[in-house]
């Protein structure tokens, strides 16, 4: 996908390269691949999924939806190859209806898990920063997104209706354009910039319970980098470099064009990483999802298909959107609401803990008051437990070996008080 990206990105400078016998068997091969990586996933979701989407109507047919819209596009990437293999030319309509599918699909999910965001803001305002934050920064991505698609498709209207290997490749240009195009443009570049600053900041303290666990230092390199580098990419619009030849172009293209794929890369491996440190393996299953629609969405979210290339490299990739949105929504979703129980029965322990034990916490040893605080807690887990599964359709189970963890962890804790 990041080959198929950097391709995309600069298709004016590989002209002869990608319009020759061996790009487009390249170009062929690198698309079956994603797209048959694309269809394992899907069979892989399909099963991972299938406790969810049995208690949640809702996430159940956003995945049959995003199924059926796979596979239609996988349908146009044939009709695009077989159209290329036999008369050396494309219909730039299949590249239309690849970006509004793809488009529209990420707007909807990421609404949808937007709105889950601002409905658990009600119920866990203790977290509220980072569930605003989440929720806020999907709601500005899927207007990006909208306002991408709007941008693509007046692009596209201005294009050939046939792509040959002589049509001329070039992406949009604003130089000459009206006011109210410029004015759009820049919504599209303040919004992205924002909801990418959001993610990062929710990202920072979604994760910031576990940053002994990592090392505080390796955890803040982990968490800045992305920052660092989405920054460095606006030196050009500072003025404080412009590139001085068209080799120059070519590198800081590819280098700036990949500014929030890497941020996607970064905030996934964050994920991973913790998620390798963490015993539950519920919420690490759930933390790995996310991760990868972190990964993959930020990777296909780069996708501009409107310079119409010979062959139309990126197309596979952009297909990429709509399944790692759903990636997002259950695997980020899942986390917030794991993450935010778990910190409410701690809370509930330790009062009780304070409550009942603030003596025998500091006369007596961890290993004689284990018996009692296992019998005093018992009853906070069991209502922790019925309420759960009452309210959420995403598995809680909490093991005893989990909970008496909390407990040894909040007793060393009010031990150094």
């Amino acid at each position: 996908m990041l080959i198929d990206t950097i391709i995309n990105t600069v298709p004016e400078y590989l002209i002869p390269q990608t319009t020759s016998t061996w790009g487009i068997s390249f170009f062929i091969t690198l698309s079956a691949v994603i797209a048959i990586s694309q269809h394992l996933l899907i069979r892989f979701v399909w099963s991972k999924t299938k406790d969810i989407r049995s208690k949640s109507f809702l996430f159940n047919c956003l995945l049959k939806v995003v199924i059926v819209s796979q596979y239609f596009l996988f349908a146009i990437l044939i009709i695009i190859i077989y159209q290329i293999l036999f008369t050396s030319q494309y219909n730039t309509a299949y590249l239309v209806w690849s970006t509004v599918i793809s488009n529209l699909l990420t707007i909807i999910i990421l609404g949808v898990l937007a709105r889950q965001f601002f409905q658990w803001f009600k119920f866990y305002k203790k977290d509220y920063f980072i569930i605003l934050s989440y929720a806020f920064a999907f709601v500005i991505i899927s207007i990006s997104f909208a306002i991408a698609m709007f941008l693509d498709v007046n692009t596209f209207s201005s294009k050939q209706e046939i792509a040959t290997p002589t049509s001329e490749v070039s992406f949009a240009n604003y130089d000459n354009a009206s006011w109210q195009l410029l004015v759009i443009r820049s919504a599209y570049d303040y919004s992205d910039s924002v909801s990418f600053v959001l993610i990062w900041m929710a990202t920072a303290l979604l994760l910031l319970h576990y940053r002994r666990r990592l090392g505080v230092v390796k955890f803040w390199i982990i968490i800045t980098l992305p920052l660092i580098y989405y920054l460095s990419t606006f030196v050009d619009v500072v003025g404080l470099y412009e590139p001085q030849s068209d080799l120059e172009s070519f590198y800081y293209d590819i280098y700036g064009s990949l500014n929030t794929t890497a941020g996607g890369l970064m905030f996934g491996i964050a994920f991973m990483v913790i998620a390798k440190r963490i015993d539950n393996q519920t919420i690490k299953g759930y933390m790995t999802l996310a991760a990868y629609g972190l990964i993959l969405l930020y990777i296909s979210g780069q996708i501009v298909l409107t310079a119409c290339s010979y062959p139309p490299f990126g197309i596979a990739t952009i297909f990429y959107q709509g399944l790692s949105s759903f990636l997002l929504l259950i695997g980020l979703s899942s986390t917030a609401i794991s993450l935010s129980e778990r910190t409410e029965l701690r809370r509930s322990i330790r009062k009780s803990l304070e409550d009942q034990h603030s003596n025998l916490i500091g006369n007596m040893g961890l290993s004689e008051v284990q018996r009692d605080i296992d019998r005093r807690v018992t009853p906070i887990f069991q209502r922790y437990a019925e309420q759960m599964n009452k309210q959420t359709p995403i598995d809680l189970t909490i093991s005893k070996e989990e909970v008496r963890q909390y407990i040894k962890e909040i007793l060393i804790e009010l031990n150094k008080k």
